[in-house]
Order: structure tokens, then sequence, then C-alpha cells
């Protein structure tokens, strides 16, 4: 069990240091049941979510020495994610090849280390280590209401550590232990910050949405150490920039295209953003969420206002992520995570202090919440495994859910071998358009992702190029599409026309994110078609 620090026991009653070991076993608990999971679902050799085998479809190209943004075609069109990710498991590819495994891998320890991050943080600001465990464990318990991404061949994990990274960073080159302002030429307090600018750079080409985590840190800096702002401005400026008009060059101006221009042609729900959003991270957080305020309405001290801050900012990031269209509830991990950090921070601050100056309730009571926050997302080992999904429904916020929900099943495995297989059998090349990491699985060339040709065909950028005349021609001897084709064939023109119906099949599931599986299999017509359907490239 985690030990409270100097001062904090003799400052609690005997009911108050119940209702503390309380919440830290809770804690230890849900940290235990996400490293279950994470062992569990590690090592599935297909994909946990819709999109993981197009990253690694990314990792792929990048250690074959081919370019991701280039101009959209049957062979490729990248996600609307900036490049680090992939980038890093392509150079870790070269050791034991691009998998699922290392992907996941990436993923766990960055989630590991900004929580690690985190939790040093409010201990150390907040002054009690049983609080800062038990506020750190909220994003844990929250695995399934964010989407249970944390783990995923994608890179919310890693732009997260980035994030955190730079946020704990900025506020020790900012003030000193003592909450002094630094002063402009004591050592390390322009490398701190420069370094926290750095990261920050970083997790901009994880994932775009650092963006508002930079205006948010810029902003802090301004109020903690003004002196110190033109560091960090220009640390920003001379490592972000030169990297954008390095890429964007290299790829001939397509970079910029796919990561802003396609990004912000998404359509924004402002209700969904400002309205849903904020009401889902309340329900998510629960009870601990009181502290804040609790905290904020003394005399908080500048490392809590700081803390605070990050929340809002956390949540203001939520907000605006899943907001955009096609968001799902992944887009909720930093309104979880940096509020869960300003928990700890506040709840240390609220109970660690001389025992005359804090009331004699106040730790039971704050204790209590961190418990409560917990304890309404603790899981219910009963077997509904198909009814504890939680999606976007605000309605099933606080349901409890069955873990085993996002593990895969041995009947997915199986399902898994036997479509690679048939993909292997089959002669000359194969599309996988939901899932084109299998096709690499059995030995042959990917293809485009179904996400891919959704995203230009919506910036009006027509057909792929060569997509049509792979059709038209039956280059591929075997199509496998999703459960979820039936308002998608505009996206393939003629694929109906030329191809038909071999059968149906029950692939392996996916466990996160939107539900899809492999369900049909497509086989060239021996005769060209009399005529084709007209090609409508809006969403139906």
């Amino acid at each position: 069990m985690v030990s409270a620090p100097a001062g904090e026991p003799g400052s609690l009653g005997h009911g108050a240091k119940l209702v503390r070991t309380a919440a830290v076993l809770l804690a230890l608990a849900h940290l235990g049941l996400l490293a279950w999971l994470f062992a569990r679902r590690a090592g599935y050799p297909f994909d946990l979510e819709w999109m993981e085998g197009g990253m690694l479809c990314h990792a792929l190209r990048l250690g074959a020495g081919q370019p991701i943004y280039a101009p959209p075609s049957v062979d490729f069109i990248p996600f609307l994610y900036t490049p680090l990710y992939p980038a890093l498991l392509a150079l870790l590819g070269k050791l034991g090849g691009v998998s699922y495994l290392g992907a996941r891998l990436v993923s766990i320890a960055a989630f590991a280390g900004a929580t690690a991050l985190g939790y040093r943080f409010a201990a150390e600001h907040g002054g009690s280590r049983a609080a800062a465990l038990a506020a750190m464990a909220i994003p844990a318990a929250g695995f399934a209401l964010t989407g249970a991404f944390y783990d995923l061949a994608r890179p919310d994990s890693l732009w997260l550590l980035s994030c955190v990274a730079a946020c704990v960073q900025l506020y020790p080159g900012a003030r000193d232990p003592l909450g002094e302002r630094r002063r402009f030429r004591e050592a390390g307090a322009h490398g701190r910050v420069a370094l926290a600018a750095l990261l920050l750079v970083a997790a901009f080409f994880a994932k775009q949405t650092a963006s508002t985590i930079m205006v948010g840190c810029g902003l802090a800096l301004v109020a903690l150490n003004p002196a110190l702002v033109p560091t960090f401005g220009a640390t920003l400026a001379a490592a972000g920039l030169p990297a954008l008009w390095l890429c964007n060059r290299a790829s001939g101006g397509w970079f910029w295209r796919y990561v802003f221009e396609l990004h912000q042609g998404h359509d924004f729900y402002a209700v969904r953003a400002f309205v849903e959003t904020p009401i889902a991270l309340a329900a998510i957080v629960g009870p601990a969420l009181l502290v804040l305020p609790w905290a904020g309405l003394g005399r908080p001290s500048p490392a809590l206002r700081y803390a605070l801050w990050l929340a809002l900012v956390g949540a203001g990031t939520a907000a605006t992520a899943s907001g955009t269209q096609w968001a799902i509830t992944n887009a909720y991990i930093p309104g979880v995570f940096f509020p869960a950090l300003a928990i700890g921070v506040a709840a240390g601050r609220l109970v660690v202090g001389r025992r005359r100056e804090i009331p004699r309730f106040r730790p039971a009571l704050v204790f209590a919440l961190l418990a409560a926050s917990l304890a309404l997302k603790v899981p219910a080992w009963d077997g509904r495994r198909d009814d504890a999904f939680l999606y976007l429904s605000k309605a099933r916020l606080l349901h409890r859910f069955d873990p085993r929900r996002f593990v895969p099943e041995p009947s997915d495995r199986a399902a898994g071998e036997r479509l690679v297989e048939r993909l292997r059998a089959a002669p000359g090349e194969v599309l996988v358009p939901f899932h084109p990491f299998y096709a690499h699985l059995a030995g042959k060339a990917t293809f485009v992702h179904q996400m891919g040709v959704m995203d230009v065909g919506r910036a009006g950028l027509g057909v792929p190029r060569g997509l049509g005349e792979a059709i038209a021609a039956r280059r591929f001897s075997l199509v496998v599409v999703d459960d979820k084709i039936a308002d998608k064939w505009a996206w393939w023109p003629g694929l109906r026309e030329r191809y038909r119906l071999a059968d149906t099949f029950a692939g392996p599931r996916v466990v996160s994110g939107a539900q899809t599986v492999p369900r049909e299999a497509w086989v060239p017509k021996e005769e060209a078609p009399e005529a084709e359907h007209p090609v409508d490239l809006e969403l139906q």
C-alpha cells in the first residue's frame, strides 16, 4: 500500500484513515484490472479496433521508404494524423517487424508513463501520495468510458505522454519549490521551459490536438513567469515551424492538405462539443470533481492554480475533439486525465497540514469523494458482455460493465486465423478495406483503408487514383468487406457490378471503438456487367 507523506498520518482520525484505505484499495484494484486488460489484449494478433491495422500500414510504408503523405491512390491514403507514432513504429519495426504487439506495447508504456508523471506531480504539489494515487486511478477506472483506447495501435497514449510530460516540466521551470517565480538568469529555468516546448512539438506530431495544450501552456506561463514566455514561444517556433515546412516540402504539399485542410473539413457539432461532452466528462470523473472548486475557494497555491487550469485545458481539448465528425469517446481522454491530475493536487492540499488547521470532517470527506468516483466504476463480473459496451450514449455513462467485454474471445482469434488463411489462399492480390493489415498477415500487399477513401471523397478529391481502374479490371481476386458496408458502397464505384457476393461469414470482432466485423466475401464476375450503377461520392 502507498504510504502517506510525513505529516499526513498525524492529521487523520481513525475514520478518515479507514476511508483513505478504501480509496487506496479501490485505486490499486482499478490499476490492477487495467494491467490485466492490457496483458490480455496486447498479444491479440488482429484488430482490437478497426483503424489499428491502418495505422500499422502507415508504419509498413515508412519502413519501406515510401511516403505516407502522397496523392490518394488505391495503394494508400493516410489517416488525418501527424506522423510521429507510425514513424516510431517503423523505427522499432526494423528490429522485429511491424506488429500489433509492438505497437500496443508503445501505447501501454506511454500511458503508464503519463500516469506515473501525473502521480508524481500530484503527490509533490498536493502533499498526499494516497490522494495522488486515488486521483490518478480515475483515468484507469475510465478505460471503458473513454473508448478502451489506452493500449491500442493508435497515437492517443503517445500524444498523452508527450502532453503530460510537457505540462509537468513547465511548472518547475517557471516556479521554485516554494512557489516563487524563478529569476530570469536562474540556472535551469529556460532549459525546463524549452524542454516543455519541445515535448509539445512532439505531441503535435503525434496528434494535432496538442495545439490546444500548447495554447493552454503558453497562457499558464504568462501567469506563472512571463519572463520565460519568449523562451517558450521561440522554442516552439524554432522546432515546430521547420519540422512543418520539411514535412510539407517533402510531401509536395500533401502533408498540410491531409493533417490540416482535410481534417478541418470535417463537420463540427457544437452541441455535442460544449453541452454533451462536459456532462459526459463530469459523469466519468465522478464525485471527486467536487474537490476542485472546494480547494480553489481558499488561497490556492500556484501549483494548484496551475493544476486547475490544466483541468480546464484538458476538458476544452476533449470538447473540441469530441465535437468533430466521426469522433468517438477516445476524445474524452484529456478531459478525464488532466482533471484527475488536478484532483490529486487539490485533494492533497485539502487533507495535508497541521491538524488544528483542518476541520475534522474534511479528510474523511475528501477521501470519500475519491473513493466514490472509483467505486461507481467498479466492473460487474456478471457475464452481460454485449450489454456492457459503452459508446457515445450519455445514458450509459455510469453503466457497470463486464471488463471481459474488451478482451477478444478464442472464437475471435479462430475467426481471424480462418480469414487470414483464406486471404493467403486467394490467388494474386486481395482487398480488405476495413482491415488492410490482414492482407499483410497473409503475405500480400496492403491497399487503401475505408476511412481514407471516405476522407478524400468528402473533401471533394474524387475517387482515389487507380481505384476505379482496379475494380473495373477486377484486379483483386478477393474483396472482403465488413457488416457496415451498406451505406458505403458509393465509395467503391463499380464493385458490385464487377464482383459478386461469394458468401457471408463471421470474422473476428473488434472490441474497442466503432463496432464492425468482416462479413462478406466478394469475387470477380466471369463477364462484364451490362450496366453500372451511377457513382455518388456523397455519404448516404
